[in-house]
């Protein structure tokens, strides 16, 4: 396979091209095609597995290959956009193992992107993750996404992918790999619909789940994921620097600046981590619908000067997977509170509550199991006007509107103040 391709050019890896070989993990016979060094992938280009029924294609490293990433997007324009590519690209129906060559020389990613103009859409494959991640997206160059339809900046689709994490053996280290996604776009602003992490699988080692880093007014959507995941081990970077490094599930970056913050939604996911489900770092907006999260805690808030802004998740409720009926599809009807409550699991004999971690909270969080949330005044009720119903609008309390909540339901309704003060967590 060659570095450079033409433009426009879709690449079909058929199974009747070279001998299959068997794989003891799918059970089926994969056809493997060797990679001696990184694949750039230019405007319009795709990568898509045309496997005979029954077979796997599998796409793995040459014992020459020395380059840090499998696949490459943008890394041509480190210095900027390059807005007359505009084409997006896709990557299909693959299994990537970027282990097992030279066991002293693991990469550190599968794609690794830099600026571009496009969307990155990774569906319907099977990844093994490298030290550091399967996705890893980074973007120096500042960039309102909002000021030019045709220049909004690169977006990302991973969806129904399967990601497995092992441990990762050299001659003198085990290592896990440092996390399954990495968005680093700090300096673009006002992007929206343009990222979206839907319905994967995600299971073995790693040291976290995510890490997500976005600017003023940006936004993602995190929908019906399967995480089970042990974060146990040590990361590439741990072993150099002996500095550790952060573990969890989601690690959320937002503004620090006073702008406003950037929005992430998370709804349908079911989320088991051996650690802390959510790291926050600096302020962001929070919609959480319908999500089940397991974990020896459920915040990680690193400083109480920022705030967790809970935004109305009424609208998530479409995108859960208690919504959706096998023969009718997704429902039209308007949400309830009772769709979108998300429960809360604490593991390994912890006593987290529903609130441990939080110390900076405006607006309300809804869960189901009022058992793990420490006795607080009556909650008060939501706020049904239409503009409430608005999911760019923070969801206030009022004495209007629903007349009452069942004893079953979890409400945080706490604003801008420390959690572990009024609490006595």
């Amino acid at each position: 396979m060659i570095k450079q391709i033409p433009d426009n050019t879709v690449i079909l890896l058929s199974s009747k091209t070279t001998s299959p070989t068997v794989a003891p993990v799918t059970g089926k016979p994969t056809v493997e095609y060797l990679i001696a060094n990184a694949i750039t992938l230019k405007n319009g280009q795709d990568i898509i597995g045309a496997a005979d029924d029954g077979y796997e294609i599998v796409i793995k490293l040459h014992p020459g290959f020395s380059d840090r990433n499998m696949i490459e997007v943008g890394v041509e324009y480190n210095g900027g956009f390059n807005f007359s590519e505009a084409i997006d690209n896709h990557i299909k129906h693959i299994t990537f193992r970027p282990t097992g060559t030279d066991p002293d020389r693991p990469i550190y990613n599968i794609f690794y992107t830099n600026c571009y103009n496009r969307t990155l859409a990774i569906e319907n494959n099977v990844l093994y993750l490298p030290t550091l991640a399967a996705v890893d997206m980074r973007c120096a160059t500042p960039l309102d996404a909002s000021a030019n339809n045709l220049q909004t900046g690169p977006g990302l689709r991973f969806a129904n992918n399967v990601v497995i994490g092992e441990t990762i053996r050299t001659t003198q280290h085990s290592m896990i790999p440092l996390a399954a996604i990495i968005i680093n776009f700090g300096y673009i602003t006002r992007q929206s619909n343009k990222l979206k992490i839907i319905e994967n699988i995600v299971r073995g080692k790693t040291s976290q789940l995510a890490e997500i880093h976005l600017a003023s007014e940006s936004s993602i959507d995190i929908f019906r994921n399967t995480v089970t995941i042990d974060t146990e081990g040590v990361t590439r970077d741990e072993i150099a620097s002996g500095i550790p490094d952060r573990r969890g599930g989601f690690a959320l970056i937002g503004d620090r600046f006073g702008g406003k913050v950037p929005r992430y939604k998370l709804a349908g996911n079911y989320i088991y981590v051996t650690t802390k489900d959510i790291n926050i770092s600096f302020s962001i907006e929070l919609a959480l619908a319908c999500n089940d999260f397991l974990g020896t805690a459920l915040w990680n808030q690193y400083s109480e000067y920022y705030a967790v802004i809970a935004v109305n998740s009424l609208r998530l409720g479409t995108e859960c997977q208690r919504s959706v009926s096998s023969t009718a599809g997704m429902t039209t009807r308007r949400p309830t509170l009772n769709q979108i409550m998300n429960t809360w699991t604490p593991i390994n004999y912890s006593r987290a509550s529903v609130l441990s971690g939080l110390t900076n909270i405006q607006g309300q969080l809804y869960f189901d199991n009022a058992a793990n949330c420490p006795t607080v005044a009556a909650p008060a009720v939501v706020n049904t006007t239409s503009a409430g119903l608005d999911d760019s609008d923070v969801v206030t309390t009022s004495t209007a509107g629903l007349t009452a909540t069942t004893t079953a339901l979890g409400v945080i309704t706490t604003f801008i103040t420390t959690l572990a003060v009024m609490l006595n967590l």
